[in-house]
């Protein structure tokens, strides 16, 4: 396995105050795992449980008013919602279950965390309560969770370094194996049936806040985690007794990439793409004709888009052209049929995209750009979805192209776009257009696979709001965004150094395959 590389040290995490107490234990390679602690059996399908949420700025319904809303989930779900279709999920089944276990007295903020889990349950990756970890118990880890290959370590970003370098892998949170703790997480986080990366994605996420997730294990709370650490051959272990953090702290992205463009060694471009909403994504459409006019005579060039998240297709749509030579037909890359509400009868399916972003044009359409429709129709005669949408649920056709813009210069050398598991939703289109079109080599891990145009509805008693997808949306090949993501033409992880900004392997070896001529 790759060298671990910090200069990190167990003094300097003692300084900042979380170390509480350290006790160390021989291991015989896997022989000397901690006893486990006594957690219960974690199934996120489980929905009865009213009592996992935040205990203040909470207030009670009564079963009656609980169950009208549950109603109204099932109601919302079935009226509207595009990838219910995609399941066998029992939804009607598990909402009367729920609805028969309710308490007398009903939490709001445990009915938000319930109803969180349940929209997770088939494969709508935008689905969730809005706001539901502010709902949850507040308690969270002095450590991020990184992950190398099939093993897991511990970091923090401000000191920057591994929690305890001589022993950088994590075999236990509070005496359960970590695979536990990061599979429930993913489960809760982004649901059973989503992708590798998403589902690791919002555990990482999630497991920064321990306290919930020990509500969720049946873990005991306390102000110390008990973290069983193992060293990098596996022979030696120790754990450590770390002070939990009232708290979430203010933390930086993995991998603390940037924002800045640059000039690399051997005359290589280096394109950093931020973010694709907000300030961040506004300077980069911005900046980017002086950006392209400086990299225009490189000998290769690297999109680095890890960790940017989603948003908006505003930064596809500004950069894609670039890349597409003069003459080019229009590229459709992605199409999608939306859901026909059952309670609207005036539905117009012209008026679903009013965002100039998407720009997904309706393929029945009269008034669509004519070497458009017929880059649709040809593209179609080979497209096959996954699953089909059925009709009568659905609209007919949408899709999205690119085409070549005079003002944006063709650019012909070798690309690179390096892109990992922050990317999703905006960040999977973006990702999707660039798969297979010529002269671009996709590297790093896979993306988390969401797209859906999601639409709010607030609960009428409790005043919870769930989004739903109402889009069914599909890749070129046929496949879904959500539940698959799109994957790397090469493999290449980052090394746990990478995590927290100390060194970035990932763009050292690519900037040296595009200065080697390497695809």
């Amino acid at each position: 396995m790759p060298r671990l590389r910090t200069r990190y040290t167990l003094r300097a995490f003692a300084a900042v105050g979380m170390l509480v107490a350290m006790a160390t234990a021989a291991s015989p390679g896997l022989a000397g795992t901690a006893p486990t602690a006594r957690s219960r059996a974690f199934d996120v399908r489980d929905l009865h449980r009213n009592d996992i949420g935040r205990p203040d700025a909470d207030r009670l319904l009564t079963r009656a008013q609980a169950s009208e809303d549950l109603e109204a989930v099932r109601r919302i779900i079935r009226s509207t919602s595009s990838y219910i279709w995609a399941t066998t999920f029992p939804l009607d089944a598990a909402i009367a279950a729920m609805q028969r276990q309710l308490p007398a007295r009903v939490s709001v903020n445990g009915l938000s965390t319930q109803i969180n889990k349940l929209v997770r349950l088939f494969g709508d990756d935008h689905a969730q309560v809005v706001d539901w970890e502010k709902r949850i118990p507040q308690g969270f880890a002095p450590f991020r969770i990184g992950k190398l290959d099939t093993r897991y370590f511990l970091y923090t970003s401000a000191p920057a370094g591994l929690v305890n370098r001589d022993f950088p892998f994590v075999r236990a949170i509070d005496g359960v194996p970590v695979e536990d703790w990061m599979r429930a997480a993913g489960d809760i986080g982004q649901g059973p049936l989503s992708s590798v990366s998403a589902r690791f994605g919002r555990a990482v996420r999630v497991m920064e806040n321990i306290a919930y997730m020990r509500a969720e294990l049946g873990v005991p709370n306390g102000p110390a985690i008990a973290v069983e650490l193992v060293s990098e051959d596996g022979e030696r272990a120790v754990t450590m007794r770390l002070a939990m953090l009232v708290k979430r702290p203010e933390l930086p992205k993995p991998f603390h990439l940037g924002t800045a463009s640059r000039m690399l060694d051997g005359n290589i471009g280096y394109l950093r793409v931020p973010a694709h909403t907000g300030e961040e994504a506004t300077s980069f459409i911005d900046g980017l004709p002086a950006e392209m006019a400086r990299f225009r005579d490189t000998r290769a060039f690297i999109i680095d888009a890890r960790q940017s998240g989603g948003g908006k297709r505003e930064v596809l749509n500004a950069l894609f052209p670039y890349f597409m030579a003069p003459g080019t037909p229009p590229y459709v890359f992605n199409v999608a049929k939306v859901r026909i509400p059952d309670s609207t009868r005036d539905f117009d399916p012209l008026a679903v995209f009013d965002s100039p972003d998407k720009r997904l044009l309706y393929a029945p359409n009269p008034a669509n750009p004519t070497d458009e429709a017929a880059a649709f129709r040809g593209f179609m005669t080979g497209f096959r979805p996954a699953w089909m949408p059925p009709s009568g649920k659905f609209t007919d056709w949408y899709f999205m192209t690119q085409r070549p813009d005079p003002a944006r210069p063709h650019y012909a050398r070798p690309v690179y776009l390096l892109i990992d598991w922050g990317l999703g939703s905006a960040g999977d289109i973006f990702t999707s257009a660039f798969k297979r079109w010529p002269g671009v080599t996709l590297v790093g891990t896979p993306t988390m696979g969401r797209s859906g145009q999601g639409e709010q509805t607030t609960l009428p008693n409790s005043g919870l709001r769930i989004n739903i997808s109402t889009m069914a949306s599909f890749q070129k090949t046929g496949e879904r965004y959500d539940t698959v993501g799109i994957q790397p033409d090469i493999a290449m992880e980052p090394i746990p150094s990478d995590w927290f900004g100390a060194t970035d392997t990932v763009l050292d070896r690519v900037a040296a395959m595009a200065k080697g001529g390497a695809r």
